[in-house]
């Protein structure tokens, strides 16, 4: 048996607006969740479904996150959003982005903003070095967005880096390979 869900989507005014009535709707509703104002999970409504979601997690003045969603269901028992279709973009410690990622699915700690991305997960390093991989995971205490799965990385110079995982420090836009790194010198298509 399905759980029921509430639904609050944009019309096509709002769309239109650039989607800024479901944007405050969420935002809201995340903040609700990550800042413990939602009640506890014995009392916890039914999951919040949510279309053309917006949340950003900001230090000082500085955005420190912004995750776009086309579709989002938020769990106030568990404390999460499941995501659809999702762009997100970290900044590094000067406030420029640093990475972007868009992947099919995400799950957002709405406590930690963490980010657990998966299904075709492909991203945009500051330096502009391009992957692509199965899942990363963003860990918003350390700072750092990483796998374990097999990535492989484009360099401009059309070399190309191959690893069993990899980690990212995006404040200080740092990049380490790991597990089996191996560089592929102008491959063939």
């Amino acid at each position: 048996m399905s759980r029921p869900t509430r639904t609050l989507s944009c019309d096509a005014a709002d769309r239109r607006a650039g989607r800024a009535r479901a944007t405050r709707l969420g935002v809201g509703a995340l903040l609700a969740g990550a800042f413990g104002l939602a009640s506890a999970a014995s009392a916890a409504g039914p999951p919040l479904a949510l279309e053309q979601l917006t949340f950003v997690a900001s230090r000082e003045a500085t955005a420190e996150v912004r995750v776009e969603a086309e579709s989002a269901v938020i769990d106030d028992a568990s404390n999460r959003a499941e995501l659809q279709t999702v762009n997100a973009e970290w900044a590094g410690a000067d406030g420029k982005p640093s990475l972007r990622i868009t992947c099919e699915r995400g799950e957002l700690d709405l406590e930690t903003n963490d980010l657990l991305a998966s299904g075709s997960v492909r991203g945009v390093l500051a330096d502009g070095r391009r992957f692509a991989g199965p899942w990363l995971r963003y860990d918003r205490a350390r700072g750092v967005a990483f796998t374990q799965a097999p990535v492989k990385i484009l360099e401009g110079s059309g070399r190309v880096l191959r690893g069993g995982g990899f980690e990212y420090h995006v404040r200080d836009r740092r990049l380490r390979l790991t597990a089996g790194a191996k560089v592929e010198e102008n491959p063939s298509p």
